[in-house]
């Protein structure tokens, strides 16, 4: 038969979101007022020994020192306005001093500043015993010196308030004096700690810069002796403090200097542009010579033996005429015309070749003169070049010399200003509160520890509530039944025995049903339960029997094919049931038989099948409940346990409404939850559940025979 809709309450999870938190919290508060015993209990216990570890502690006194640390060292001389740190550096600078706080290296300096090692009032102020032998080969001041180290770092505690550059250094002890003398002893030795590390690094500085000092003068020795050098070798003047020695064992000749190479360069260039004029006259004159006839030059025009000469070639040519008129040119005074007038021209040749060749040897020598003062010029110029040179190396000499001298200056007079710092430079730790002996303890702390014990008590409890809730999920009232599975309680019955129960005590249960859907009674109603020996097949004979009463026809199906037990509750005698029904070996009207019981009827398992689950998995059985279905008012079957089997989901299936039977008092041990689960699942519509068995367990039998 087709399950139909569940009510909204056995389905919680169609609820809304707001109604399934409503639902949590109520069930969450029930269950809180249900074992408010067990929170109370437990709170009580937990305040308790609150109360008790009070009354029995050693009170402790805490007593508080503070100091400031500051950027640079307070009142250094010179210092002037340092740039301001970042923030990750005082952080850092913070950390680092907390860290030296905890040094073992300072609790050292406390101890032996305080005279704590060998004294019998620290380890009493302490609370603790003595050492008396030390142990591993150790003497006994060393045992006690470790112990007092140890103890010093235990009770040590510091703080950074805030974001401020303040320290505050706490010490806890049993005697308050003695907190505060090691607090106080804790705060000296830091700055006592920071003074000497501030001192060393000075030292460490000063030997630093001295060294660094002596390089820097070597180098200037060096750089003033190699410009000394340079100076003398090349004639320039040594500047002041150079090496005089080193310039005086330099024998290389001098060169020009600077200045008398341009002036004699500014005078050769003068004498270069006239000899250029010079030898372009000359060039001139000479190939106008060379090219024009010789008695056109106006150098032979202007020469005055050449115009003598001249002068006596034009009278004797004239002469010559004359008498060349008179007389024939054998006479002797022709011949002797002819002879003088050649001799003269001989002569002015002569002289016109000689003006010649002084007109071409003015040229070579104007050409010669040029080439010699261009060779000297190119010479000067070499020489300005290499003066340049020396002048360029000279300045690298020079500022080497200088750099070095700067360098030497700006180290010896940091090192002066270090030295005479030395010893009067305050530390970077200041001190700012001493601390003084406390007037209460510091622990413990009564409200507190009664407001932690409280607390922890409600979380042990809740927690105590919380595992009893998930590992124990035994049902004894309506409450706890809808705690654990949400299921609304039928009925609570004293089941026991194995014999039928009393119609009578199952009437309210039976009368209920008949309201289970809208329909009125179920037409079918699987009865199972969770494990076995819960009383389910007794509680479904005696449903059979109070429906019955009520003038309702029942058939009951012995479901249960591994153990049935309906027709030996009935008191009839098996025969064919619903095996052979379910394998068509029998007509289920023809297997239904009388129980003796007016209105109720049985059909019985029959016999036992191997393989119950695949029997009731086929078709067959959905045909078996509608051939008899209509014949009676209500089906009730009896299935077995759900846990470890599957055939209950297979019939949950196929009835209309399902009802748990539940051992009260039974811890399933997380079984009922998973039973009641695992049938949802499937499909099942389980309508309540019944409790059974108030005083006892009843028919135990076994589920997993093999047979």
């Amino acid at each position: 038969m087709a399950a139909t809709t569940p009510p909204l309450h056995d389905r919680p999870e169609r609820l809304g979101l707001g109604a399934r938190l409503t639902r949590g919290l109520r069930d969450y508060g029930l269950l809180l007022r249900r074992h408010r015993v067990i929170l109370f209990v437990t709170m009580a216990l937990c305040l308790l020994v609150a109360l008790l570890y009070i009354l029995l502690s050693t009170p402790d006194y805490r007593a508080t020192a503070s100091v400031e640390v500051q950027d640079v060292p307070a009142g250094a001389a010179g210092s002037g306005v340092p740039p301001r740190p970042s923030t990750d550096g005082i952080e850092t600078v913070m950390q680092t001093q907390l860290e030296v706080l905890r040094s073992r290296a300072l609790a050292q300096d406390v101890a032996r500043s305080l005279s704590l090692v060998g004294t019998p009032t620290f380890f009493q102020g302490m609370g603790v015993s003595r050492p008396k032998v030390g142990a591993g080969g150790q003497s006994q001041r060393q045992a006690e010196q470790e112990r007092v180290i140890a103890l010093l770092r235990d009770h040590l505690e510091v703080e950074l308030p805030g974001k401020s550059r303040v320290i505050r250094i706490h010490f806890v002890s049993a005697d308050p004096a003695l907190s505060a003398r090691i607090a106080n002893g804790y705060a000296d030795s830091l700055i006592r700690s920071d003074l000497k590390r501030g001192f060393q690094s000075g030292v460490q500085a000063r030997r630093f810069l001295l060294g660094e000092l002596d390089g820097a003068r070597r180098d200037l020795e060096r750089a003033e002796r190699e410009l000394a050098v340079y100076a003398a070798r090349n004639g320039a003047p040594i500047p002041p403090g150079a090496d005089m020695d080193s310039a005086s064992s330099a024998n290389s000749p001098a060169g020009p200097s600077g200045s008398e190479i341009d002036s004699r360069l500014a005078q050769l260039n003068s004498l270069r542009a006239q000899a250029l004029a010079d030898r372009i006259a000359a060039q001139k004159r000479w190939e106008s010579a060379r090219a024009a006839s010789t008695e056109t030059l106006p150098e032979v025009l202007g020469n005055g033996a050449m115009q003598d000469l001249m002068a006596q070639r034009a009278q004797a040519r004239a002469e010559l005429v004359e008498e060349r008129q008179f007389r024939k040119d054998a006479h002797p005074q022709m011949r002797e015309a002819r002879a003088r007038l050649a001799a003269l021209d001989d002569q002015a040749q002569q002289m016109a070749n000689r003006i010649r060749a002084s007109l071409r040897q003015d040229y070579d020598i104007a050409r010669r003169g040029e080439k010699q003062i261009a060779d000297e010029i190119a010479d000067v110029e070499q020489d300005a070049q290499a003066a340049r040179g020396r002048s360029v190396q000279m300045g690298m000499y020079e500022r080497s010399v200088e750099t070095y001298r700067m360098l030497h200056d700006s180290l010896l007079q940091r090192y002066r200003d270090m030295a005479s710092q030395a010893g009067f430079q305050a530390g970077r730790i200041q001190p700012l509160d001493r601390a003084s002996p406390p007037d209460s303890p510091f622990s413990p702390k009564v409200g507190e520890t009664m407001l932690f014990a409280a607390l922890g008590g409600l979380a042990l409890g809740l927690l105590l509530v919380g595992a009893r809730h998930a590992f124990d999920d035994a049902v004894t009232s309506a409450e706890t039944l809808a705690e654990r599975v949400d299921l609304p309680l039928l009925g609570a019955v004293p089941v026991t025995g194995d014999n039928p129960q009393p119609s009578e005590v199952f009437a309210p249960i039976a009368r209920s049903l008949l309201l289970a859907s809208t329909g009125g009674l179920p037409r079918s109603i699987l009865v199972t339960s969770a494990q076995e020996g819960e009383g389910k097949s007794l509680t479904l004979n005696a449903l059979a029997r109070a429906l019955a009463a009520l003038d309702k026809t029942v058939l009951v199906l012995d479901g249960d094919m591994r153990r049935p037990v309906q027709h030996a509750l009935f008191r009839v005698a098996p025969g064919k049931g619903i095996s052979e029904v379910l394998t068509g070996q029998a007509n289920a009207v023809d297997a239904v038989i009388a129980t003796g019981v007016p209105g109720v009827s049985l059909l019985p398992c029959g016999a036992v099948p191997p393989n119950p689950t695949e029997l009731l998995a086929t078709p067959a059985l959905d045909d078996l409940l509608a051939s008899v279905r209509d014949h009676y008012d209500t089906i009730l079957i009896d299935a077995p346990p759900i846990l470890g089997l599957g055939d209950t989901p297979l019939l949950a299936t196929r009835t209309q409404a399902t009802l748990m039977v539940v051992e009260w008092g039974r811890n399933h041990h997380g079984g009922l939850r998973t039973a009641v689960d695992r049938l949802r699942r499937a499909g099942g519509v389980i309508i309540g559940a019944i409790l059974t068995k108030q005083q006892g367990r009843a028919f135990d039998y076994d589920y997993h025979r093999g047979d």
